[in-house]
């Protein structure tokens, strides 16, 4: 019985994202349901490990005014 419940639980989605340094270079990665509240944390479609240390591909960095 206790499978059958678990089977019918949602499972979390949850989404990827990259934390940048101030040079726009990925420092980090979290995977969780929300975006992370401290920090310069941009949406990625993927973790991928080679983009540490690096610029994101295709993506241009905004510096706020």
């Amino acid at each position: 019985m206790r499978l059958c419940i678990g089977l019918l639980k949602r499972a979390r989605k949850y989404r990827h994202f990259a934390l940048l340094d101030t040079h726009g270079r990925c420092i980090a990665f979290m995977s969780c349901e929300r975006i992370p509240a401290r920090g310069d944390w941009v949406e990625v479609n993927e973790v991928n490990l080679a983009w540490l240390s690096q610029t994101l591909p295709g993506h241009e960095r905004r510096d706020s005014e």
